[in-house]
């Protein structure tokens, strides 16, 4: 869900292949290989940002004809939506080896990948496999940010780890296997560095940490177990916390508890060595290794959350309405109190949309607009989309721009 919100902010703007010749783009081999929202007609596939686009209007629509009229449209790795009807259908309802054409181009068997190599990207966190070996993961991505990992070959790219050791990458998984000389060194913080043969490089460097922000307020989750918040920052005060490994970073208490940080949810976990701890207020200090940088902070005693979860955020995330047809589509995402995301819950199911222009249907986080009979899009200019939850009562309205359409 994440990825779509991503796109769908930028107005409908997916990502595509842009060669360097004009007449091939890459081949698709799999379900997985069509871009998320990508739009497929026949033996056609296109962006949704090239197919709203007034100047291919002749080309789509000759398209749809030719095809009868079947446009289906990537949702995310469970299936298509068919416009037609709005109907969620599976991946197998359209053959992808029947896709001959890329927003116009002829898709071929094979490109020079490596010239492309723009940006090597590397996930700082190892998984342990052995006693000295573990495994990371890579990206390589061409100047428009499309995933070429697999079209790289392994002789193509150098590794070497800031510890005695060897790398072996695998394009077709894009993970990287580390072979350490000294089962002591696994457990240190390293720097992972690729490089392709035409001088790209990527580093698994991490971030310079300036500070850190530990909020003291915490949330009593077990007889002897709490959380609390905490945020990474670097010199330009960005938050970082989702780059910094646990690994690089000490947490210790006061009172000997102990504590577990979480870099993905930015949360630490104590446990306690006893309930009258849990009931009590700690000093807590978090550290960094490689700086040497620390921050200290008094925990207040845990507070039991006792409120059930609740609408309290509705946005519609698009600023575009992406249109096609009749019917024109936008994201939105609904929290709880609590920040969390809970668009595909029974709760976010709950909360209901509507348009000054049509019947609205919403699913895993897609707002589908069927306009009303005698409506036409194309004069246009924006559309009001309000949505409301009965139980939390929490309201939100957004006015969207009307992409340029093409009729179906």
């Amino acid at each position: 869900m994440k990825k779509f919100k991503g796109i769908m902010m930028m107005g409908f703007v997916l990502l595509t292949v842009t060669l360097s010749k004009p007449v091939m783009a890459m081949e698709l081999s799999s379900f997985t290989d069509v871009p998320d929202f990508a739009v497929v007609i026949g033996d056609s596939m296109y962006t949704l940002e090239y197919a709203n686009d007034l100047k291919n209007v002749s080309l789509i629509n000759d398209a749809v004809v030719k095809n009868k009229g079947d446009i289906f449209i990537k949702t995310d790795d469970s299936g298509w939506i068919k416009n037609s009807n709005s109907t969620q259908v599976n991946k197998d309802s359209v053959n992808i080896s029947t896709i001959k054409y890329n927003n116009g181009q002829a898709i071929v068997a094979s490109v020079p990948a490596t010239s492309n190599v723009a940006k090597i990207q590397i996930d700082p966190i190892i998984t342990k496999t052995g006693t000295n070996t573990a495994t990371f993961t890579y990206k390589i991505l061409d100047k428009n940010g499309l995933d070429i990992t697999k079209t790289i070959p392994a002789s193509d790219i150098y590794g070497s780890v800031s510890v005695g050791s060897t790398i072996v990458v695998d394009p077709t998984t894009g993970i990287g296997t580390i072979t350490f000389k000294s089962s002591a060194d696994i457990s240190k913080s390293i720097i992972i560095t690729l490089v392709n043969k035409t001088g790209v490089t990527g580093t698994s460097a991490p971030s310079k940490i300036a500070g850190f922000s530990i909020n003291p307020i915490t949330r009593k989750t077990g007889m002897y177990t709490a959380t609390f918040e905490y945020e990474v920052f670097n010199s330009a005060n960005e938050d970082i916390t989702k780059t910094v490994p646990a690994s690089q970073l000490t947490a210790t208490s006061a009172d000997k508890s102990s504590i577990v940080l979480n870099p993905s949810t930015a949360t630490g976990t104590i446990t306690y060595n006893s309930t009258i701890d849990i009931n009590s207020s700690i000093s807590i200090t978090l550290k960094d290794l490689l700086t040497g940088i620390t921050a200290s902070s008094v925990m207040v005693a845990p507070v039991v959350e006792t409120n059930a979860s609740k609408v309290n955020k509705i946005s519609v995330t698009s600023t575009v309405l992406g249109v096609i047809g009749d019917k024109g589509y936008a994201l939105y995402v609904v929290y709880d109190q609590y920040g969390n995301d809970i668009t595909n819950t029974l709760l976010g199911n709950n909360v209901t949309f509507q348009s000054n222009i049509g019947q609205v249907q919403i699913k895993n986080g897609l707002l589908t607009i069927t306009v009303n009979s005698g409506i036409n899009l194309r004069p246009l200019s924006s559309v009001i989309i309000t949505g409301y939850d009965s139980i939390s009562k929490v309201t939100t309205s957004a006015t969207l721009t009307v992409a340029t359409q093409v009729k179906s």
